[in-house]
């Protein structure tokens, strides 16, 4: 063996013109691994008892990893229960993410929830929404209990009319129905078992023609009105039709 300045042994690798490793020496002088007995793509290793042998290299091939895309869009969302410690994440089936949609979709949520609220299944429950300033453009609303407003705008729709004859439709209910004729004209209110009109409904009828224009009482209907009256009252008079049981109406207004 070598020595070093201080009397010290040193390692000494053997080369030969090649510059190929041929053999190690270990400075503790426990046994050392010949090149020559090292096949391809073999490394030195220490093993536990100290000797150095051959080992195989540790396999570093390329290998196809998988991730969701498009075609895999819905999965849980992942879930930690504080910013120490372990962080082995949780999932829950009942909190999901789409990833093609945006949509971020559970059973419920709990505490204050800001933003804008969309689609066709938006539904707002619970307790009372005070902070609702705007709903936008409703196809239809159904409120259980009374309704409190500042102010309420509901323009009457119009059904005009310039035939002798006409009989009420379902799409009439809360609407002004104008008569308009140079003779004389019949309005007639049909029985429930033709248009099922719900009890409550109100229906205006303005005579704006020349002629008269009275009310007449589909079959098995009854017009309740002062003195027996049906008749509009001359031209641009007005008069309501208000049902009040299944085949009963009150006729209330400028009646003759």
């Amino acid at each position: 063996d070598e020595m070093d300045d201080t009397g010290k042994e040193h390692d000494v690798v053997h080369t030969n013109h090649s510059q190929a490793i041929i053999q190690l020496e270990e400075k503790l002088g426990i046994g050392a691994s010949d090149a020559s007995d090292a096949s391809t793509n073999q490394i030195l290793v220490k093993q536990a008892n100290g000797q150095t042998n051959w080992a195989a290299v540790p396999s570093s091939t390329p290998t196809a990893i998988t991730v969701a895309d498009t075609t895999d869009t819905t999965c849980s969302v992942a879930l930690f229960e504080s910013a120490t410690g372990d962080l082995a994440p949780k999932t829950d089936a009942g909190v999901t993410y789409n990833a093609g949609t945006g949509t971020l979709t559970a059973t419920a949520f709990a505490g204050a929830l800001t933003g804008n609220a969309s689609g066709t299944a938006a539904t707002v429950t619970g307790a009372a929404q005070t902070a609702i300033t705007s709903v936008g453009t409703l196809s239809a609303l159904t409120v259980s209990g009374a309704i409190t407003a500042g102010s309420l705008v509901a323009p009457i729709a119009i059904n005009a009319q310039t035939g002798t004859t006409y009989t009420f439709v379902a799409a009439d209910a809360g609407k002004l129905v104008t008569s308009s004729n140079g003779s004389a004209q019949t309005i007639t209110i049909p029985p429930n078992s033709s248009v099922a009109f719900a009890i409550g409904t109100q229906i205006m009828v303005q005579n704006i023609g020349s002629a008269n224009a009275t009310l007449a009482q589909g079959s098995g209907v009854t017009i309740q009105s002062k003195d027996s009256a049906k008749e509009i009252s001359g031209q641009f008079a007005a008069a309501t039709c208000i049902k009040t049981a299944t085949d009963t109406w009150s006729l209330i207004g400028a009646l003759a």
